[in-house]
């Protein structure tokens, strides 16, 4: 029994200088580390002071916006056009609602790039959506490449813009910032696309995209002339129109159509 009575205290023994051990490490440590715990906390003591000087400070109050690319602005229209108040905090200004403010009430412009510029000053810098056609409704209204209407519309045509013959009127009504989404419009979108980049016809002006009826697309050139391209193989039939064309020349006084849908050109005279 004494042999046994001997371990115990052993492990008694040895294991009471694990809290001691573990006491001086963590005496080290903090002695280490207490100049950066303090530093630290200088830090954001500094910082907290900052951002409460700014947020409660006049020095940081919103008293002017600048608009840029859209021509001259008095400043009660700048802050009307993106709905801010004098006197708002810089500071905690949301701009990405005022980005997006400025895209509700204005969806002709295609990009809006809001910053804020320190002490007291709004910048807003605008891309306006560029006018790539003009459709026949009741009035002649403008729509960029992805079919979204434009504000500018007019009785008669707008000049050098083609114009899209027989587009249904959207149901939502012809509203700023609604996209025409009819599958004829679109088309015909693309095949003006498309005529531009081939630069088939670059020595004239395409007039006109006819498509009341969807099945055969007319093109008008230089207001008279007139392509019949059907209503698809568009790529290959521009293919054909830029081969006639190195060896007929588009005069609308002596040609009044050229048809492009069959295997052989048909070129009518006038």
């Amino acid at each position: 029994m004494a042999r046994w009575s001997k371990s115990p205290r052993k492990r008694s023994g040895a294991d009471s200088k694990f809290p001691v051990r573990l006491v001086n490490l963590s005496r080290k440590f903090l002695i280490v580390s207490l100049p950066y715990v303090l530093s630290l906390s200088l830090v954001g003591i500094l910082f907290g002071g900052v951002i409460a000087y700014a947020v409660n400070s006049s020095t940081f109050e919103l008293t002017e916006v600048k608009i840029l690319n859209i021509g001259t602005l008095t400043s009660d229209q700048a802050f009307g056009f993106c709905e801010l108040r004098r006197g708002e905090n810089l500071i905690t200004l949301d701009l990405v609602n005022v980005q997006e403010v400025i895209k509700r009430k204005h969806p002709e412009f295609k990009e809006v790039c809001v910053r804020r510029v320190l002490p007291n000053r709004i910048e807003i810098l605008l891309r306006r959506r560029t006018p790539a056609a003009q459709v026949a409704f009741s009035r002649y209204v403008q729509i960029d490449k992805d079919l979204i209407l434009l504000p500018a519309s007019s009785p008669a045509p707008f000049k050098n813009l083609t114009v899209i013959q027989g587009s249904p009127k959207p149901a939502a009504g012809l509203y700023v910032g609604e996209a025409v989404s009819d599958r004829a419009t679109k088309k015909a979108m693309w095949l003006i696309e498309m005529v531009k980049r081939s630069r088939v016809l670059q020595k004239h002006l395409l007039t006109k995209v006819d498509i009341t009826d969807p099945n055969n697309i007319n093109l008008f050139v230089d207001s008279e002339m007139e392509i019949r391209i059907g209503g698809n193989h568009f790529t290959e039939r521009l293919k054909v129109l830029d081969q006639t064309l190195r060896s007929v020349v588009l005069d609308p006084s002596k040609i009044r159509y050229i048809d492009l849908r069959f295997d052989d050109v048909v070129i009518g005279p006038r």
